[in-house]
């Protein structure tokens, strides 16, 4: 079963990276996001569904999808199929190596 933000960082400390902070085209949701990205990654990447991921961040499911396109155009995600987990569908690999 997937994971409830808190199962990933308990301890609810995020860090944004300047990068992320300063950046001219992301909107504060969309830098939020990326810092909790940063958060639940373990080694890098996370496993997610849309569907849960919008729950967690009480957003529309479409409104986490733009998110995430939106990091993914800007290049500072990358995003791809999880074929082995039954309840993800994707994989989340951030590409900023310190942030």
């Amino acid at each position: 079963m997937s994971k409830t933000i808190e199962e990933f960082c308990p301890d609810r400390t995020i860090t944004m990276h300047k990068n992320i902070r300063f950046h001219p085209e992301l909107t504060s949701g969309e830098k939020l996001f990326m810092s909790e990205i940063h958060c639940m990654s373990e080694k890098g990447k996370i496993n997610f569904s849309s569907r849960h991921l919008s729950k967690v961040f009480n957003v529309s499911h479409q409104t986490i999808i733009n998110w995430i396109n939106k990091l993914s155009d800007l290049d500072l995600i990358e995003v791809s199929p999880d074929l082995e987990n039954k309840y993800s569908k994707y994989i989340i690999a951030k590409k900023l190596k310190d942030a």
